[in-house]
C-alpha cells in the first residue's frame, strides 16, 4: 500500500453544491493550496460524457491517488475538493472506496451542502439537462453519512458548510 498524506484538507459534496466557489474563498484566505479531484483526474478521460457518471470508480480513485502523488509537496498544505460519492454507470449512488480516505489521510473531513432543489436547478442551468432530484437527494445524503463515518474513524473534525459559512474550516486550516 502506498504511503499516506498528511497535509490535506478534503472538501466533499455533490456536483453542482458549490465547492470549487468555496474552495477558491479558503484557499485566498488561508496558506492551502487548492486541488480539485476533478482537475487530478482530467474528468473526461474517467465519464463517458458530461452526465457525471462514472464508469469504474475504484480505478479513478487509483488515478487520483496517483496523480497526487506526483503533485503534493510535503511541506505545503492543500485543500482537496472531491466527493465522498459518486454516480455508478447505472445513475446508483456509490460510496469512494474506503482505501483512498486511507490513504488521503485527512486533516479535517468538510462537506457542503445546499438545498437539493436548488442544486438540481444550477446543474440543469449549468449543464443543460434533467437531473433526477430523487436521485441527488439520495447522493447527498449518502455523503453526509460517509462523511461523519470517515471523520470518526480518522479521529478528524467533522464539518458541514452551508450558505457560504466556512469560518469554521477556514478556522482550522490556519
Amino acid at each position: 500500500m502506498m504511503e499516506s498524506f498528511d497535509n490535506i484538507f478534503f472538501i466533499g459534496g455533490i456536483h453542482g453544491v458549490g465547492k470549487g466557489t468555496i474552495c477558491k474563498e479558503i484557499a485566498s484566505k488561508a496558506e492551502l493550496i487548492h486541488i480539485t479531484a476533478s482537475e487530478v483526474l482530467k474528468w473526461r478521460e474517467i465519464s463517458s460524457s458530461d452526465n457525471k457518471l462514472v464508469e469504474n470508480i475504484s480505478s479513478t480513485q487509483e488515478k487520483l491517488i496517483f496523480g497526487l502523488s506526483n503533485l503534493i509537496d510535503k511541506n505545503k498544505k492543500y485543500l482537496l475538493d472531491g466527493h465522498f460519492c459518486l454516480l455508478n454507470s447505472l445513475n446508483v449512488p456509490c460510496k469512494i472506496d474506503e482505501e483512498t480516505f486511507d490513504i488521503l489521510n485527512p486533516r479535517v473531513i468538510s462537506i457542503v451542502l445546499d438545498d437539493v432543489e436548488k442544486i438540481t436547478k444550477r446543474l440543469e442551468n449549468r449543464d443543460s439537462k434533467k437531473y433526477d432530484i430523487k436521485v441527488l437527494n439520495e447522493l447527498q445524503n449518502m455523503e453526509i453519512e460517509y462523511a461523519k463515518y470517515l471523520s470518526k474513524k480518522y479521529s478528524v473534525p467533522y464539518i458541514e458548510i452551508m450558505d457560504n459559512n466556512y469560518e469554521q474550516l477556514l478556522n482550522i486550516t490556519r
